[in-house]
């Protein structure tokens, strides 16, 4: 699965977006990571990077084993292997 990073959000580092997976294997949302007082609040972030969008899969992924990275390109590579039921 590979996402392209809205325009607002194309400067954003890498190690400022969060993915995860639902405990179900059936979700992954993305999200901009906002610190505040030394402690992560997985919110929308208000200096014109905001993101926070949620996507239903086909199939059922193993939520611990989701890997994501980010491409010169801005896109969002996101990889996680399938559960065989």
């Amino acid at each position: 699965m590979s996402v392209t990073l809205p325009a607002a959000c194309r400067h954003v580092d890498a190690d400022r977006l969060l993915v995860k997976a639902s405990r179900s294997g059936m979700h992954i949302r993305l999200v901009t990571e906002q610190q505040l007082s030394g402690r992560h609040h997985h919110k929308v972030m208000g200096d014109d990077a905001e993101l926070d969008e949620e996507f239903t899969l086909p199939v059922i992924v193993d939520p611990y084993r989701v890997t994501a990275r980010l491409e010169r390109s801005r896109v969002l590579v996101i990889e996680a292997p399938v559960v065989s039921l």
